[in-house]
C-alpha cells in the first residue's frame, strides 16, 4: 500500500523535508559558532563539536539525527518506482537498502560527534563511502524508466565526482583528520559532497512529485 498525501507519495515529501531540515539546522549551528568559520578550511563536523560550538552543536547533531530518520522513510519509499525489469528491481532494492544504511550512519554521526572521534569517523565513513554507490545503483535502476528525468542522473554523476574527489584527497592526506582547522581546502569538498548529495535527494524527490511516483 502506497502512502500518499494530496497525491504526493510520502517518499517524495520526506525527500524534500530532509533537505530543508538538514539545511536549517546546519545554518542555525553555523550562526551560533562562536568564532569566525570558513567552510573551505573548517570541517562540517566541527559544527557538532560541543567544545568548539557549545550551543550550536546541539542543532547540528540533532539535525543529523532527524535528517537520518527522515531519509530512512525516503529511501524505503523509493520502491514506489516499481521497475518492470528484474535487473532494475534488484538494483533498486540494493540502492534503497544501502540508502537506509547510510541514513543510519548519518544518525550515528549525530549521536557520536567529533568528541567521540573513533565512532564519529566510522559513522562518517559509512556516509561518504556508500554515497556514490547508492547513486550509481539508483541511477542504473531508474535510468530507462519513462518517468525518470535524466537530468537527475546527470547531476548524480556530478555528485559522485565530488564525493570521490573528497575521499581521494582525504586518503592522500591522512594526517589532515587530526587537524580541526586544516589549511588545505579539503573540508570545502566535504561541504560540497554533503550538500550536492542532499540536492540530488531533493531533485529526485521533485521528480517523484512531478511524475506522481
Amino acid at each position: 500500500m502506497e502512502l500518499k498525501y494530496h497525491r504526493y507519495s510520502l517518499s517524495s515529501i520526506t525527500g524534500l523535508v530532509a533537505v530543508v531540515v538538514f539545511t536549517i539546522f546546519t545554518l542555525i549551528s553555523l550562526a551560533l559558532y562562536p568564532v569566525p568559520y570558513n567552510p573551505f578550511h573548517d570541517w562540517l563536523s566541527n559544527l557538532g563539536n560541543i567544545n568548539l560550538n557549545p550551543i550550536g552543536s546541539y542543532f547540528f547533531n540533532w539535525g543529523c539525527i532527524l535528517t537520518g530518520l527522515i531519509l530512512i522513510i525516503f529511501f524505503a519509499g523509493l520502491y514506489n518506482w516499481k521497475p518492470n525489469k528484474t535487473l532494475s528491481k534488484i538494483l533498486l532494492i540494493i540502492g534503497l537498502g544501502l540508502g537506509i544504511i547510510t541514513s543510519i550512519s548519518l544518525i550515528m554521526v549525530g549521536i557520536y560527534p567529533e568528541t567521540y572521534i573513533q565512532q564519529h569517523l566510522i559513522a562518517a565513513a559509512g556516509v561518504f563511502i556508500l554515497l556514490f554507490i547508492i547513486i550509481i545503483f539508483l541511477n542504473l535502476a531508474l535510468f530507462y524508466n519513462p518517468k525518470f528525468i535524466r537530468g537527475v542522473a546527470y547531476f548524480g554523476f556530478l555528485v559522485i565526482i565530488i564525493d570521490q574527489s573528497f575521499l581521494y584527497l582525504l586518503s592522500a592526506n591522512k594526517n589532515i583528520l587530526s587537524n580541526l582547522n586544516p589549511t588545505s581546502t579539503v573540508p570545502g569538498l566535504e561541504w560540497a559532497a554533503v550538500f550536492t548529495s542532499l540536492a540530488w535527494v531533493g531533485i529526485l524527490a521533485l521528480n517523484m512529485m512531478i511524475k506522481r511516483i
